[in-house]
Parts: structure tokens; sequence; C-alpha cells
């Protein structure tokens, strides 16, 4: 999640345009989604600003692909 996008997830939430339930699922896999061979770290760039980058050496082809999945899923792929 980018700072911008939790403002923009705060401000609708506090404008009540979006459920509790809806904010919920911005928020839950913050910091960290454990994939069981890959830690994503989905709070990243609140953090330094730079968004996640995935280290290949030693993931299947499978493995890079449900992690670049997850990120993608998760609107924070660039």
């Amino acid at each position: 999640m980018t700072p911008d996008r939790l403002r923009r997830s705060s401000s609708r939430s506090r404008a009540a345009s979006s459920s509790a339930a809806a904010a919920f699922e911005q928020v839950k896999q913050l910091p960290f989604e454990d994939l069981g061979f890959a830690k994503v770290d989905h709070h990243r760039a609140l953090r330094s600003g730079l968004p996640e980058v995935m280290l290949g050496t030693g993931k299947t082809p499978e493995q890079i692909i449900a992690i670049a999945r997850r990120l993608r899923d998760s609107g924070r792929a660039c």
C-alpha cells in the first residue's frame, strides 16, 4: 500500500463511503504476507517510499509468478 492509497482509503472510510470490512481488506496484509517461501512486504512503500522488490535467487518460476501475482492483486505492483 502506498502512502497516497492509504490516504484515499482513510478519506473514504471517514466519509462513510466504504464499510469497515472494505477498510479492513485494504490493510489486513500490512505489513507482511507470508507465502511460505517468501514474505511479501506490503508496507515497504509506506516505510521507505520505494516499492517492494523480488529476489528470485533460489525460487522456482512458479514461486516468482506467485509473488508477482500477490503484488499485482494487492495493487502494489509497479
